[in-house]
């Protein structure tokens, strides 16, 4: 790729149009754009939103679904030098409303309705409450006197001369990718044009991702995953990304048959709701190849049955928003399955990461579990507006995660869950990501999730929370009759909470296990939970 160091986000649209001018950038639905047409509508949206008095260093808010709106705002965005303020559409009100208040955007991009949601009902009723906010800007055919028109702004005018800034790509920043927030309030994590750019090739050394490659794009793109992977990854190695607004198995299956789809980037949910629909064999899948999953480890078995069931290719890797829009550990393609069943990866080029004790923050022995601790081009400037976070967070040039993982002989790691996944009942330490990785085998489980419970003498108990396969029933003891003799007797789990779903985080990505309507609160909420009794 030319000009890798100084290659702006912006210029990826550019060089990209300059190269492959015919060439098919994004689908959505019946529409199709080229690269030199959407490299047009970007140039031509930021042409008008510098008439409109937008310049470097401002922040802008995307708070829309995916759409060819969507990443042509982004680029033209981008080319303006403006700092993205991602807000995910699955976002209501209030979430939205810290996002522009702390990022201070000018102006926000929005669909006047999706899901079900008026978007810019939300805006206008928050907007007096937001003195730096100047403009909301529609998609769509809608029309008012309170808002500009997307539509209006992607049309060339020539009385406006757009001269793009100067910008660098190592210390400008390209957006704030704020984190889901479920101990307080956001943070928004700084990211340099650099660190966009690299991040977005660092996902292809996973799949060994090519021009050729068609992407189906499942993960909302506002988030920090989404955004590397299907955002600025397809577009810098001049790739075709199909987009999906919302995921649905049947729908995906649909669009991979159709626009013969080759990579998938996805969460472990997606794959196990693929791999579990009745219908999967109706559908010619056979163009999909590799994918890489992530947003919560993969539960064991599920790497490998997705390669036998789908053909696929699939790995799993660690980033974080702290890291992104990318990578931080992946295995490199091609990697034996059973390396990929088990592992993370190693650590990317330029990535420095040690395995620390949580309190001495001392480095901890190969083969022992710690917090992953990392250094390298891709940490983030700080958080917005944050010195406070970003010192906890940032010690000594090196970033404290709050993952839990291990290094074992060979240099590979392996990951267990988060730092308050960890289960202490009676003094022993339980690691949720163990016991779930061996009750998922059972035949009349679909999904499980292993949370804490309060216990008034042992401080905690291990709670599994089960979705059963198929409408099936399954009691708490024939759970730990599966798992006698596999496991220490004081992690046998003690309740059992049937559930019919697990909640989301905002994201839609990951899994909520904690804060309120989280798997945990659920669980405790639940009378009707299953407990073992000697």
């Amino acid at each position: 790729m030319e000009n890798f160091e100084s290659l702006t986000v912006g210029g990826i649209l550019e060089t990209g149009a300059k190269a492959v001018p015919k060439k098919i950038a994004v689908v959505y639905g019946n529409q199709r754009k080229t690269y030199q047409e959407l490299n047009e509508m970007a140039d031509a949206l930021a042409a008008s939103l510098s008439g409109l008095g937008f310049r470097k260093g401002d922040r802008v808010a995307v708070y829309m679904k995916s759409s060819i709106e969507f990443v042509t705002a982004f680029y033209a965005l981008q080319k303006l030098g403006v700092i993205v303020a991602w807000v995910n559409p699955l976002y209501r009100k209030s979430e939205a409303r810290f996002i522009l208040s702390n990022s201070g955007a000018r102006g926000v991009f929005v669909f006047r309705e999706w899901g079900g949601y008026d978007y810019l009902d939300a805006i206008s009723s928050i907007k007096d409450d937001l003195p730096a906010l100047e403009h909301i800007i529609v998609a769509g055919e809608e029309t008012g006197k309170d808002f500009l028109r997307f539509q209006d702004l992607v049309h060339p005018n020539p009385e406006i001369e757009f001269i793009p800034p100067s910008l660098d790509s190592k210390t400008d920043l390209a957006m704030l990718i704020y984190t889901s927030g479920t101990t307080g309030n956001p943070k928004g994590a700084m990211i340099t044009h650099y660190q966009a750019i690299r991040a977005g090739r660092e996902y292809t050394r996973g799949v060994d991702a090519m021009p050729e490659d068609i992407f189906i794009g499942v993960l909302p793109m506002s988030h920090s995953y989404g955004c590397g992977a299907t955002l600025i990854q397809p577009l810098l190695i001049r790739s075709t990304v199909v987009l999906m607004d919302t995921f649905d198995s049947e729908e995906a299956f649909k669009l991979i048959e159709k626009e013969k789809v080759t990579l998938q980037f996805a969460s472990p949910v997606h794959y196990i709701l693929e791999l579990n629909h009745p219908n999967r064999k109706n559908y010619d899948l056979s163009s999909l190849r590799a994918g890489l999953i992530a947003g919560q480890p993969a539960p064991e078995g599920l790497i490998t049955r997705a390669e036998k069931e789908m053909g696929v290719y699939l790995t799993s890797f660690w980033g974080a928003s702290e890291v992104g829009p990318g990578v931080g550990v992946i295995c490199s393609y091609p990697s034996p399955l059973d390396i990929r069943e088990k592992y993370i990866g190693k650590p990317v080029e330029g990535t420095k990461v040690r395995v620390a004790d949580s309190v001495t923050r001392e480095e901890v022995p190969d083969n022992t579990i710690g917090e992953l601790t990392l250094s390298g081009w891709h940490v983030l400037k700080g958080y917005w507006n944050n010195p406070e976070e970003t010192r906890k967070q940032i010690v000594d040039g090196w970033l404290f995660t709050g993952d839990l993982v291990s290094k074992d002989e060979n240099g590979y790691y392996r990951i267990y869950g988060r730092n308050k996944d960890l289960i202490n009942r009676g003094g022993y330490k339980i690691y949720p990501c163990e016991l779930e990785s061996m009750i998922i085998e059972h035949p009349r489980i679909d999904q499980v999730c292993v949370v804490a419970t309060p216990n008034p003498v042992l401080g905690e108990n291990i709670c599994v929370c089960v979705i059963p396969a198929n409408g099936s029933t399954i009691s708490l003891n024939e759970i730990r009759e599966s798992l006698k003799g596999k496991i220490a007797s004081n992690k046998l789990p003690n309740e059992l909470c049937i559930m019919k779903d697990f909640p989301k985080l905002s994201g839609g990505v990951k899994l909520k296990k904690f804060g309120q309507g989280g798997v945990a609160d659920l669980a405790l909420q639940d009378t009707n939970r299953e407990y073992y009794h000697r």
